[in-house]
C-alpha cells in the first residue's frame, strides 16, 4: 500500500507503472534511455569516432544532449554536474583523461542511482515526470524486463504494509542487486522438424524428449504435440527478459531458414522458460503500429494508386509491426525517409518527423483525456458530445485544464497527465 505523503506520490507511481505496461499509448511511452546508459554510449561513441564510423558533429550532439540531461537530473550533485560539463565541453579524445572520466562516472552512478532518487523524492527537486522517466529508463537499461519490474511494483503496493516512494526506490535498487544476469534455458518447439540438407543438430530434442523436458521443468504437457524442439541458453536478469532474448534468437533462426531453404520455420506459438510459472508467447505484444486512415478511407484493397512513394513507404512501415528488431528499424526508417525527407537531403527526415511528433503529442494526449473525462463526469460528457471532431475535443479539454475544472480522474496516470 502506497503511503501518500502528498498527491504527487501516487501520480509518480502511476506514471512509472504506465511506462512499464505492455501496451502504452505512443504519447505515454518511454522515449528515452537513462543517464547511465547515455554516459556509456558517449564513452563508446568517442572510441568509434576514431574509426570514422561517427563524425565529430554527431558526437558533439551526443555531448550536448547529455549535458542537458545531466543538468536537470536531481540525482547528481552540483559538483558532479559541473565536473561532467567540463569533461564533455569538447568531444573527449579516445583513451584520454576525459574519456576515462566518463566511464568512471557511469560506473559510479550505476551502483547507487536509485538510492540517490530515494533521497530526491523527499526534497524540493522532485517532479513526477522526471522521476518516472529516470527510474523506468534506468531499470530497463540495466536489463530488467518491463514485465518483471511492473509485477514487482504491483506486488509491493498490494501488501498491507505502507510503502513510501523512498521505500520503492530502495526496493527497486535491491531488486537490481538480486536479479543478476544469469543463464536461462528456454524451450523453442516446432510443429514439424525443419527440413535441412543435413540432420538436425545433436542438441535438439525429439518427440518424447520434448515432453520429458517440459515435465522436468514443471510445465503441463496437455495438448502439446512437438516432434522437435531446441533448448536455447540465453542470459537475462529475469524470466521475461529470457523470453525476449529467445524471441530475438528465434527471429534470427527464421530469417536464416528463409534465406537458406526458402521455407518457413513452423514454431509453436509458445515458449517455455526455465523457472517460469507459466509458458509465454513466442510473439511479442503488438507494437501498435497503425495507419487507421487506410481503413477509414476504404483504401486497404484499392487497386489503383495515386502515389507510388506513399504506397512503398506503407509497405516498409509494416515491418515495424511484426518483423524482428533489425528489420523493423531498417524498414521503419526507410518509410520515414521516403515520406518526410526533402528532395536531395535525407537528413531532413529526422527534423520533419520531430516537428510532426511535437504537433501530434498534445492533440493525442488531450483527446485521450477528453474521453476519460467524459466517462467520469456526465456534465462534462455533455460538453464533449457537442464537439464534432477530436481536434475540438482537444481544445475543450485544454480549456478545462486551464480553468482547473477537470474531473477527479480515478487513474493516477491520468492525474499526472493533467499536471
Amino acid at each position: 500500500m502506497l503511503h501518500q505523503v502528498n498527491p504527487q506520490d501516487s501520480m509518480a507511481v502511476g506514471r512509472l507503472q504506465e511506462f512499464l505496461s505492455p501496451t502504452p499509448a505512443w504519447n505515454r511511452s518511454l522515449w528515452t534511455i537513462g543517464l547511465v546508459l547515455g554516459l556509456h554510449e558517449l564513452h563508446e561513441a568517442c572510441a568509434v569516432l576514431q574509426t570514422g564510423t561517427l563524425s565529430d558533429p554527431a558526437v558533439k550532439r551526443i555531448c550536448s544532449a547529455l549535458q542537458r540531461r545531466a543538468g536537470r537530473d536531481p540525482a547528481l550533485t552540483s559538483e558532479e554536474k559541473n565536473y561532467l560539463r567540463l569533461q564533455i565541453a569538447n568531444v573527449p579524445k579516445a583513451d584520454g583523461p576525459a574519456h576515462h572520466s566518463i566511464a568512471q562516472m557511469a560506473n559510479l552512478l550505476e551502483t547507487d542511482y536509485l538510492t540517490r532518487w530515494a533521497k530526491v523524492v523527499t526534497g524540493p527537486d522532485f517532479t513526477i515526470e522526471l522521476f518516472a522517466r529516470s527510474v523506468a529508463a534506468h531499470l530497463l537499461d540495466s536489463g530488467l524486463s518491463a514485465a518483471y519490474v511492473h509485477g514487482s511494483i504491483k506486488s509491493m503496493l498490494s501488501g498491507t504494509a505502507q510503502v513510501t516512494l523512498t521505500d520503492l526506490c530502495e526496493e527497486l535498487h535491491a531488486a537490481l542487486g538480486r536479479s543478476v544476469r544469469r543463464p536461462f534455458q528456454v524451450l523453442l518447439a516446432f510443429r514439424r522438424p525443419p527440413k535441412l540438407s543435413q540432420d538436425l543438430p545433436a542438441n535438439w530434442l525429439r518427440n518424447e524428449a520434448v515432453t520429458e523436458w517440459l515435465h522436468t521443468h514443471g510445465f503441463d504437457t496437455t495438448d502439446i504435440r512437438a516432434p522437435a524442439a531446441v533448448v536455447l541458453t540465453v542470459e537475462a536478469r529475469d524470466s521475461s527478459g529470457a523470453a525476449q532474448a529467445a524471441r530475438d534468437m528465434s527471429d534470427r533462426f527464421a530469417a536464416r531458414m528463409r534465406i537458406a531453404t526458402g521455407t518457413a520455420l513452423e514454431a509453436l506459438p509458445t515458449l517455455w522458460v526455465e523457472g517460469a510459472k507459466q509458458p509465454m508467447n513466442l510473439k511479442e505484444e503488438s507494437r501498435g503500429v497503425r495507419v487507421k486512415e487506410l481503413d477509414r478511407e476504404g483504401r486497404i484493397f484499392a487497386e489503383s494508386t495515386t502515389n507510388d512513394s506513399v504506397d512503398a513507404s506503407i509497405e516498409l512501415l509494416a515491418h515495424l509491426e511484426e518483423s524482428s528488431p533489425p528489420a523493423a528499424i531498417a524498414g521503419g526508417w526507410g518509410a520515414i525517409e521516403g515520406l518526410l525527407a526533402d528532395p536531395g537531403d535525407r537528413a531532413t527526415a529526422a527534423d520533419n518527423l520531430a516537428a510532426l511528433v511535437a504537433c501530434s503529442f498534445p492533440r493525442a494526449e488531450l483527446t485521450a483525456l477528453s474521453y476519460r473525462a467524459a466517462s467520469e463526469d456526465t456534465h462534462i460528457a455533455e460538453k464533449f458530445a457537442a464537439a464534432p471532431t477530436n481536434r475540438d475535443r482537444a481544445f475543450l479539454m485544454a480549456k478545462l485544464i486551464n480553468e482547473g475544472t477537470t474531473p477527479a480522474f480515478r487513474a493516477s496516470a491520468d492525474r499526472a497527465a493533467v499536471e
